[in-house]
């Protein structure tokens, strides 16, 4: 039976199984893993599944096995059942590439029981280190399984080279687009562009016109450039070219030119070719910032790439994340004419990423990914792969023990098992590469512990909270999720630990800069640091983007004096993100300020900071439950009666002023405690009565003039 090569869905590739649909099945008179020779420009073999999503007509193969059989997708094979394979008695594997792990063999064998080889076959796996880890089989025993075949079971001897395979089929990336998950609109567009013309030149041909030849990835770092590059390489039976800028770069005068000159000549040898340059910014700078030397090799990759149409088919792709940092003549049509942006991945991506790097983890059935999918708003797939190491290192550490990691002696790993909790451990110690640069610890709190200022409270909810729970019905209500909201009052009043109130219930990512952080005394360096963390909190979203001391950034340009028009060019920058030339859709911005009057009125209106919350001063009922709540879990005597000793506190004192007595009183409790016990002892530590009187004896003078003023 002849059947059309279909791609095989990501989550179970790299399994040595072909799908059919059942009818197929049933013409063929063969069961659910009976095995079958799969004949293209050469004969591979498969174990046989069958799903009910299967199309009539097609069969569903993985890259490995389209390499093992020279075929693409599209193209016709021949499918004969296999009679009863015999058992094999041994196989000799070699890696294709570089050597591998000793401790590989057992995880090797256990992966390959049940699977159909033949000689001179590929095969593949998630590797328990990362990535895919590919073999090929060079021996087999007994020997009459070199032409059709054998199974591997449990008497087989399997063993692995110490050196690389001798003559791999390809020498081409080692992971394919069902390795690489979350990025599914990106590969469709890699495949337009790249696959089709490497496939099918002859469709150029009839169309005159010579297809794209330079794709441009960009994005931040750990979005899974390099690993596109590696998979397109492998779709397209094509050889894989890899060099990096600094290896360009090193050598003596002339040597990066030549290193260029090379790399395009061998790719045209060894053509269909992907040459892929990774931190391409690095050698193609803007000549007009750049040194004499930096402009030669600049001018050489232009010469390379307007030969494109004279290499055949050779596709070259570009990588960096300092798009900006780019000689413009580079991404001109002729050169990288396609420049794909790989985005920060959203939940459903992250999803599928998380699947792809789990797959060879030894998960308990507990284990729920989906919450971690939720959890982990902003994460690029190198966080999320971060994770996965890191919850093994929890598992192990929970399994056995650190003493025990530290001997010696052998440990029954296949005892460990990744729980959930090891999964949300290891969550907790990574944070998003994008943010790791304005990392702020955000207290896990709610607003139970701000007490009053209800009016804020029910702000926060209706703007930021709600659209974050219910992001379906604002869909529906055709309401984008992005608000502002002005925080204003007095100092201490709890602008900011409302702003971290609403971050830690809301569980998106938070991004918090002061405002004097973005000012710098360099022309134009300020305007970058705000299109930048803009940039970032789009990337991120939801998140929600905290502006502290906001007075100091959005100064009314009105007031602003002669020599100081950074300030205002600065305020123009802000508004022109926070308007609607650039979508902010999923930006939820929070600005606090004691200084309304200072702010520009432009940032006051609606679509920008249109909401604006007076935080006030507490009532002064309120004062007990305040230092109360800062007070804190410290053991206190039954004797203590907070209504009673707050009486004599004046009005007009801030959140900021209670929270000072708390701390006085607890250190007037550790100073009564050290006399009665100078050794230090905790037994007996509480704060007693008169702690809180000479806490507020002490500061009462003091907070009855500032209040007064």
């Amino acid at each position: 039976m002849r059947l059309e090569v279909s791609q095989m869905p990501d989550e179970i590739a790299h399994q040595g199984i072909a799908v059919l649909s059942q009818e197929d099945l049933s013409d063929l008179n063969i069961q659910t893993g009976s095995a079958v020779s799969v004949r293209g420009g050469r004969l591979g073999r498969a174990i046989i599944r069958t799903s009910p999503e299967a199309s009539r007509g097609s069969i569903y193969l993985d890259a490995t096995t389209r390499l093992n059989c020279s075929c693409r997708v599209g193209d016709s094979v021949e499918i004969t059942p296999l009679e009863k394979p015999r058992s094999l008695k041994g196989a000799l594997l070699a890696p294709i590439g570089e050597e591998m792990d000793d401790d590989l063999e057992d995880f090797v064998g256990r992966n390959l029981y049940g699977r159909i080889l033949g000689k001179g076959d590929h095969i593949t796996f998630p590797s328990p280190g990362g990535g895919v880890l590919e073999l090929q089989i060079e021996k087999l025993r007994p020997l009459g399984a070199r032409i059709n075949g054998g199974v591997v079971d449990a008497d087989t001897e399997i063993r692995i080279a110490k050196r690389p395979a001798r003559k791999p089929l390809l020498e081409t990336g080692d992971v394919s687009f069902a390795d690489i998950g979350g990025m599914d609109s990106i590969i469709e567009k890699i495949q337009e562009v790249a696959v089709v013309p490497l496939l099918h030149p002859e469709i150029f041909i009839r169309g005159g016109k010579p297809p794209i030849r330079g794709v441009l990835l960009h994005g931040e770092p750990g979005t899974g450039k390099s690993l596109l590059a590696r998979a397109l390489a492998r779709e397209t039976r094509a050889t894989f070219h890899s060099v990096s800028a600094p290896e360009v770069l090193a050598g003596l005068e002339g040597t990066p030119q030549e290193t260029l000159r090379q790399l395009f000549i061998q790719a045209k040898n060894d053509e269909p070719a992907v040459v892929f340059i990774d931190e391409i910014d690095a050698i193609a700078p803007d000549r007009h910032r750049s040194s004499e030397c930096a402009r030669k090799l600049v001018a050489q990759l232009l010469v390379l790439m307007d030969g494109m149409n004279d290499r055949g088919q050779v596709v070259v792709i570009g990588a960096t994340n300092r798009l900006e940092a780019l000689d413009p003549a580079v991404i001109r049509s002729g050169r990288f004419e396609r420049v794909i942006e790989c985005e920060v991945p959203d939940r459903d991506g992250r999803l599928e990423i998380l699947e792809v790097h789990t797959r060879a983890m030894p998960l308990s059935e507990e284990v729920d990914i989906e919450e971690i999918a939720d959890l982990t708003v902003g994460f690029v797939g190198a966080d999320i792969d971060h994770i996965c190491r890191e919850a093994v290192y929890r598992a192990a550490n929970r399994a056995f023990g650190f003493d025990r990691l530290l001997d010696m002696q052998e440990l029954e790993a296949s005892e460990m098992e990744i729980t959930p909790q090891d999964m949300l451990d290891a969550f907790d110690l990574v944070r998003p590469s994008i943010k790791r640069k304005m990392e702020r610890e955000i207290e896990k709190t709610g607003f139970e512990s701000i007490i009053g200022q209800e009016e804020a409270k029910d702000a926060l909810k209706e703007k930021m909270l709600r659209p974050l729970e219910f992001p379906e019905l604002h869909e529906a209500a055709e309401l984008k999720i992005g608000s502002g909201i002005l925080l204003h009052g007095p100092p201490g009043t709890g602008k900011t630990q409302l702003a971290r109130a609403c971050a830690s219930i809301a569980g998106a990512q938070f991004l918090s800069v002061k405002g004097p952080e973005l000012l710098s005394m360099w022309q134009g360096e300020s305007e970058r640091a705000a299109r930048n963390l803009f940039d970032k909190a789009r990337k991120m979203s939801p998140c929600i983007l905290f502006f502290d001391e906001f007075d100091s950034l959005g100064v009314d340009r009105g007031k602003v004096g002669p020599g100081h028009s950074g300030l205002s060019s600065i305020v123009n920058q802000i508004l022109t993100e926070m308007d609607g030339i650039d979508s902010r859709d999923g930006i939820l911005t929070i600005a606090a300020t004691n200084r309304k009057d200072l702010i520009d009125p432009a940032f006051l209106r609606e679509g920008r900071l249109g909401t604006h919350v007076e935080v006030s001063l507490p009532n002064k009922e309120e004062y007990p439950e305040i230092i109360g709540v800062h007070l804190g879990g410290v053991k206190r005597s039954e004797d203590i009666d907070l209504d009673e000793q707050c009486s004599s506190l004046p009005l007009g004192l801030s959140g900021a002023d209670l929270s000072g007595i708390a701390v006085k009183a607890r250190e007037m409790a550790v100073k009564r405690h050290l006399l009665e016990h100078p050794d230090g002892e905790t037994a007996g530590f509480q704060i007693e009565e008169c702690d809180i009187e000479n806490a507020i004896s002490e500061k009462s003078i003091p907070l009855q003039m500032a209040a007064l003023a």
